[in-house]
């Protein structure tokens, strides 16, 4: 808990009561609740990564800052315990439960026991009788609501009598809508977003099909979602971060934030080492055959020195006794000696399917690949040359390099985690220079590891990531489209990467291979008018196979370069995701929270912040602001455990008044260990490419030093704006840490 010294004593009471004094400080120190509990039934609902729950509402439950935790009504139902951090509980079913009425009844107790909040969008879990109806009054009553168990049948009599912004988002609702039970308002609390008249039998009734209210809300199936099966295509009809921002309440506080660094949109890259040995076919190569991961090396890593890359390669790759195995091991080594590449792991033998080793057999696998290579696979024959019918041995190539139609690629020997994880480690790290080790899993194939594999990638001390496949363009137009942090994987968290990779874009490597260029279109859709991902370029080796894929990704390489991006390694946005999950935040007064257990996380965000802003007096561990898109950004201090965010309400322009209490507005390099200090401030600094800051601080003229272990790096004087903007660049090698210094050149130093 925050407990304030002496000097934040004396800060408070000159504040003259906006914040509270230190017995009040204490007396309200109270955790802020971010976990929402998912109902889902695995009957219905196979995995948590197959629920509309997860595949449509995670993502902007995750935006407004909230953690989705999952049960599953096959286990029964939730108990205390689940229930003690949750501020609300989450329903989306896809058909009636198998018992819905005790569902019902359960429910209905949890809402006249607590405070939790429910939010229940399409089917309620059941048909509604008159009985079930009352079972979950007290539910739609907290929201505003009066559930009937009267069914709108003739909808085309249907009017729209009240509508507010929420409705509309990426597409209208249905001019006829779909036959919906009567739900009307009961008192005045709720805020109704879509509500019809209907004459139905001669008789005149409204409905609301969309709400929210001080108990939750609801949304009526067919009125939040529009999905067409046919085209596979999805789109919203409600604003969702609307829609759950109210149904969850107005309670501020800062929003962990997964997309900005150092007070800039985040930028990773990161290589998955399918086609690895595949000959490329660029023209220019042609007098030699070349591996494809030798030209992603030339073209697509060296020159790119100022990009953090993260490389995975196979490690059965690297077998020397296979085919091009040697010179394969030769460019990964290559690789890792750049300084600007992290060396990720792309398993041992590449699963294309993980949940098949969950319950693995060895006699089984064998049986699929012997009735796969015996029973007329077009691949098999093509890739590995024909196989004698009713042959007992299984020829090693095909063990070697199997096509995605079996479990795996390499089925030379039984599956193990043991040989997934830690050989695989071993085989890369052996590859890099010393001191340089395995710093990310890269899931292979599906990249729907089980619940094992991702504890044993955990307890090996590496991040993961891969899946998610998100993808926000013309050809996927709907925020629905964009994958949450995670998948939730038992007790084990799977982080999914930002974007799609060329694979999809390409029609799975089969056409348009120049298609990955189209990528930047999601880059820009998540931006604005909300930023909602970092960007993320991920690729496979096979990319340098031709020269128009090979283009494709030059392009998006080049976008990052020319975008005021800040460029970070893969693990480390890894650990900012888990840091999401694992932040802890106290409300320790008005307009004051404590932040700790961060992880990789350093950046909090407030939404729809106009009017309010830092209050350094009132912060510890804060390095600055920036805002984007009417959301205030707030960068924090690795170094500093447990940072105090503190605001003040203020529409004016802050120009601090002394360098001392000068604000980070942006920096292309990571900031740490600030020290503020009357006219000075010192603090470490790394990243990658020309260092670029942005300071909001008095106007001046300051000297600035750069130094790392004793050492000069950069001495020289820059002046400030007289909007108060101090804008400066350092062209030095940051890759290591190094120390800047800050000064102002006025002899006012202490």
């Amino acid at each position: 808990m925050f407990r304030p010294s002496f000097e934040w004593l004396r800060v408070l009471f000159l504040l003259g009561g906006m914040f509270l004094s230190s017995a009040v400080v204490a007396h309200s120190d109270e955790p802020v609740r971010r976990e929402v509990l998912a109902l889902y039934h695995s009957d219905l609902e196979p995995s948590v990564d197959s629920t509309l729950v997860h595949l449509n509402a995670e993502l902007p439950l995750n935006h407004l800052g909230y953690i989705v935790r999952y049960h599953d009504l096959k286990r029964g139902l939730p108990g205390g315990k689940e229930l003690a951090n949750a501020v609300a509980v989450l329903s989306m079913f896809p058909e009636d439960l198998p018992d819905h009425e005790a569902y019902f009844e359960w429910l209905g107790e949890i809402t006249r026991t607590n405070d939790l909040r429910v939010i229940m969008l399409n089917n309620l879990g059941g048909p509604v009788t008159t009985h079930d109806a009352e079972l979950l009054g007290s539910v739609f009553r907290r929201i505003g609501l009066e559930l009937t168990p009267k069914i709108i049948e003739n909808t085309l009599t249907s009017q729209v009598v009240a509508r507010d912004t929420m409705i509309g988002f990426e597409r209208e609702p249905d001019p006829v809508p779909e036959r919906h039970l009567l739900v009307r308002r009961y008192g005045n609390s709720a805020r109704v977003a879509l509500e019809y008249e209907s004459r139905d039998g001669g008789e005149l009734s409204r409905s609301v099909a969309v709400a929210t209210g001080p108990g939750g809300g609801y949304a009526a199936p067919g009125f939040f979602i529009y999905y067409d099966s046919e085209l596979d295509q999805k789109r919203w009809i409600i604003d969702p971060f609307e829609f759950f921002a109210s149904a969850l309440g107005t309670e501020v506080f800062p929003i962990p934030d997964t997309t900005t660094v150092s007070g800039r949109r985040l930028f990773f890259s990161h290589v998955d080492g399918d086609g690895w040995k595949s000959l490329t076919r660029i023209e220019r190569y042609r007098d030699k055959p070349t591996l494809s991961a030798d030209v992603m090396l030339r073209e697509l890593v060296e020159p790119y020195p100022d990009i953090a890359v993260t490389i995975g390669p196979v490690a059965s790759d690297m077998d020397p006794s296979i085919h091009h195995g040697k010179d394969a091991a030769r460019v990964a080594s290559e690789l890792f000696a750049l300084p600007q590449v992290e060396i990720g792991s792309h398993t041992y033998t590449h699963p294309f399917v993980w949940e098949y080793f969950e319950t693995y057999d060895r006699s089984d696998e064998l049986a699929l690949i012997r009735n796969h290579a015996f029973n007329g696979s077009t691949s098999i024959f093509s890739r590995f040359g024909s196989l004698i019918s009713g042959a007992r041995a299984l020829p090693d190539n095909l063990l070697e390099e199997a096509d995605e139609a079996l479990p795996r690629f390499d089925a030379r020997e039984p599956f193990s985690l043991k040989k997934e994880v830690g050989d695989a480690l071993g085989i890369t790290e052996a590859l890099a220079p010393a001191g340089k080790h395995v710093e990310l899993y890269q899931w292979s194939g599906d990249a729907e590891p089980f619940e094992a594999a991702i504890e044993a990638v955990r307890k090996s001390g590496l991040r993961n990531l891969n899946g998610g496949e998100t993808r926000f363009d013309a050809t996927r137009p709907s925020v629905s489209h964009i994958s949450p942090i995670s998948r939730q994987v038992g007790a084990q968290r799977q982080i999914y990467a930002l974007n799609d990779n060329e694979y999809t874009y390409t029609d799975l490597w089969r056409g348009r291979f120049n298609g990955f260029k189209q990528l930047i279109e999601t880059f820009r859709r998540t931006e604005n008018p909300r930023r909602l991902r970092g960007a993320n370029l991920y690729y496979h080796a096979y990319s340098a196979e031709r020269s128009v894929s090979l283009d494709a990704v030059r392009s998006i390489l080049d976008w990052a370069r020319e975008e005021p991006v800040a460029p970070i390694r893969a693990s480390h946005y890894a650990a900012i995701a888990d840091g999401f999950f694992s932040t802890k935040i106290r409300k320790i007064g008005d307009l004051q929270w404590s932040v700790s257990d961060r992880d990789g996380l350093q950046t909090v965000r407030f939404d729809n912040a106009e009017g309010v802003r830092v209050d350094l007096a009132a912060s510890a561990g804060v390095l600055g602001e920036t805002r984007h898109g009417g959301s205030l950004y707030v960068a924090l201090d690795s170094t500093v455990d447990t940072a105090i965010v503190g605001l003040r309400r203020d529409h004016a322009t802050n120009v601090p008044p002394t360098l001392g209490t000068a604000m980070l507005e942006q920096a292309r390099w990571r900031i740490s260990g600030l020290e503020r200090k009357g006219c000075r401030l010192s603090f470490l600094t790394e990243g990658f490419g020309v260092g670029d800051f942005v300071w909001r601080a008095p106007s001046g003229h300051y000297r600035i030093n750069a130094s790392r272990d004793g050492k000069e790096l950069l001495a020289t004087q820059v002046a400030n704006s007289a909007n108060g903007e101090l804008h400066f660049r350092l062209t030095f090698d940051a890759i290591e840490p190094a120390r800047i210094d800050i000064a102002c050149d006025t002899g006012e130093q202490s």
